[in-house]
């Protein structure tokens, strides 16, 4: 399978299982549901073109270790939302999921891979801030703790592989 392939199966299998998009959200709550699903999704991708399972395993643990600090806090801190709708505004779990697969990317690949993750991510703080779902504080709370799980779970990726053996020398580099 493709490295486009297996990203674009990852992105299907996620969005169609979330059920993020409702008629009755605006445009931009839109596309902030979804991209809270696309950039993980992607970093999935990315790490599944790798050899081996170590770039799946140390995004599920960084992914799954944000989902709970998160949603543990939003039934602990109980702090009620802009809109009123209820107590579980911090952090925000949008921002957060979308932050964990940029900060992954980052951590494993580097910042040129991670920039278009970042932007769909700091778009997706903002539309949860235009939906009036979150308080900014609740949005940069939800990137610092993906951010911290990234950097606590996931080794920078060595693409170069070196063979030596009786008739052959040479360096493998996977882009």
């Amino acid at each position: 399978m493709s490295y486009f392939s297996k990203i674009m199966v990852c992105v299907l299998c996620v969005s169609c299982l979330s059920g993020v998009a409702h008629a009755h959200r605006s445009t931009v709550e839109q596309i902030g549901d979804y991209m809270q699903v696309i950039v993980p999704a992607y970093a999935l991708g990315m790490a599944m073109n790798e050899d081996g399972w170590d770039g799946v395993t140390q995004f599920a643990y960084s992914f799954a270790t944000t989902e709970a600090a998160v949603y543990g806090l939003k039934y602990t801190v109980s702090e009620e939302r802009p809109n009123e709708a209820d107590n579980h505004s911090f952090p925000s779990g949008h921002t957060a999921s979308a932050m964990s697969g940029a900060s992954f990317i980052h951590a494993r690949y580097g910042f040129k891979r991670a920039f278009l993750p970042y932007i769909m991510t700091g778009f997706t703080a903002y539309s949860r801030i235009d939906a009036n779902k979150h308080w900014w504080w609740d949005t940069l709370a939800g990137a610092a703790i993906a951010g911290f799980m990234s950097y606590a779970f996931v080794d920078k990726y060595n693409n170069v592989a070196v063979s030596v053996g009786p008739q052959y020398v040479g360096a493998k580099v996977r882009f």
